[in-house]
């Protein structure tokens, strides 16, 4: 649990002053003592009187930004050293960027991992701030993150990682003509778009998610009924490797694609990505998947008889 001297700490760090009775917030000093933290309600910089019929609401401050509101006084959504304002309860909330020990009374018989370990400061009837003992919380509390949709921020940020079907390499290539019988390796060039890892951040305010995706298969449809499922990106084939099968990405034609349209099998490749994102405490999964697709002629292999 923090103690009172860095809660004092980090309420100054936020232009907040720390007295034993009010209106002690005029001299901006800190001292420390055992009864609460007073301020006025100016002292975070953007708290207004709250609009009627707003308390307890999300409400827009100055150039429209997330504003929350308590006991008819509005206050910021977010606040660096405090955290993110929680409307149900008027209390700031912040994720201890050092999670506790296992064992630690924090923790209320849950181990690390299960939920996180929050610091509370609240807002007081008569104008004061009190700091709690931190507490455990299995999921983040309402109005953390500031109102902001970060399942969307997520979705944001795989937008402009621009991320595709594969990069398709195939032998015998599309465009030749393969054999019935004969070996047919398949392969995705490896790249950010392509195969992964990507990286990329948005931020909205305050709040900044960052989404990491990378592919986990590539389902190839073949275009005879077989689909074959490969867990890598592939080998690419090289002429020294003659005619052995692909060590982890293969498949082997028993027919012609004679009677198929255009005279060639249609190839489909769909690479599914997973996408894991973090931001303002919290963490979500995405997956999704991306196509390819290519035209491959294979025909029977003419016997050639010497006279």
């Amino acid at each position: 649990m923090l103690s009172r001297r860095r809660q004092a700490a980090a309420l100054a760090a936020a232009g907040l002053a720390l007295a034993c009775a009010r209106p002690a917030w005029a001299d901006g000093g800190v001292t420390e003592c055992d009864t609460m933290i007073c301020l006025d309600a100016t002292d975070l910089g953007t708290a207004t009187k709250a609009p009627a019929g707003g308390q307890g609401k999300p409400a827009d401050g100055p150039g429209g930004e997330p504003a929350c509101s308590w006991h008819g006084v509005q206050w910021p959504c977010g606040n660096a050293e405090l955290g993110w304002f929680n409307n149900a309860d008027g209390c700031y909330w912040r994720q201890l960027a050092t999670q506790p020990a296992a064992g630690d009374p924090s923790w209320a018989g849950h181990q690390p991992g299960d939920g996180a370990v929050y610091s509370v400061v609240c807002l007081t009837p008569d104008g004061g701030m009190s700091p709690s003992p931190d507490q455990w919380l299995q999921n983040p509390p309402p109005g953390y993150g500031g109102g902001v949709d970060l399942a969307a921020l997520a979705q944001q940020a795989v937008d402009t990682m621009q991320l595709t079907g594969p990069q398709i390499g195939m032998a015998p290539a599309p465009g030749s003509t393969g054999l019935v019988g004969m070996p047919v390796w398949m392969w995705t060039a490896v790249s950010p778009t392509a195969w992964g890892p990507n990286t990329k951040s948005v931020t909205a305010g305050a709040v900044t998610v960052t989404a990491t995706a990378h592919a986990t298969q590539i389902a190839w449809s073949m275009g005879d009924g077989h689909t074959v499922t490969c867990t890598g990106p592939g080998t690419p084939y090289d002429p020294s490797y003659g005619a052995h099968p692909s060590p982890d990405c293969g498949h082997t034609y028993t027919s012609t694609s004679a009677r198929q349209d255009k005279g060639k099998f249609h190839v489909g490749a769909v690479t599914t990505w997973s996408v894991d994102w973090t931001g303002a405490g919290r963490q979500g999964h995405l997956t999704l998947t991306r196509t390819s697709a290519a035209d491959v002629a294979v025909a029977e292999a003419q016997a050639v008889v010497k006279p």
